[in-house]
């Protein structure tokens, strides 16, 4: 797998800020936690969930495997509503690295919708890919937001993506 720096840079920035916060210490001072074995790890979780991402691939095209609720596909897209207000207001990136992220959100609700337009009665058959990439992009805001309930929530629909994708 071949990353750009900035993906790299923009991954481990997260994780910091994240670890922080759970921490209760500044970035600079989780910043020493980052230590060899950690970023292998991070490597390899990293390569792992873009793995399951089908990466470079148009997702409305891949067989469509996986089977969640209606229901469940509704929350998947009210979190993903939520995500981009997120990043509307979100003050730790910049404006590019904003609208990537509001565009890549967007690009999964306009997909949910359209693969949920499709059934009319049962589960929804949907790729497993787009489960994993809703339920990463989930849990990155469920990880950078000051909103406890707004990350419970997110989290447990994350859950349930991860689980529908396997």
């Amino acid at each position: 797998m071949t990353l750009t720096v900035e993906v790299a840079e923009s991954f481990l920035r997260e994780q910091n800020y994240a670890a922080a916060r759970q921490l209760g210490v500044d970035e600079r001072d989780a910043r020493q936690y980052l230590d060899d074995d950690t970023l292998d790890e991070l490597a390899d979780q990293l390569v792992s969930t873009f793995a399951d991402e089908a990466p470079g691939t148009n997702l409305f095209d891949l067989p469509r495997t996986a089977h969640i609720s209606v229901a469940d596909l509704g929350r998947l897209i009210a979190g993903l509503g939520e995500t981009i207000q997120f990043y509307g207001t979100f003050p730790e990136i910049d404006d590019a690295d904003r609208r990537a992220r509001i565009h890549e959100t967007a690009q999964l609700v306009s997909l949910a919708g359209l693969i949920q337009a499709g059934h009319t009665v049962g589960p929804v058959a949907a790729p497993p890919a787009m489960l994993a990439r809703i339920a990463r992009t989930l849990t990155t805001v469920a990880d950078l937001t000051d909103n406890g309930d707004l990350a419970a929530a997110l989290r447990r629909d994350a859950m349930r993506a991860r689980a529908r994708s396997n």
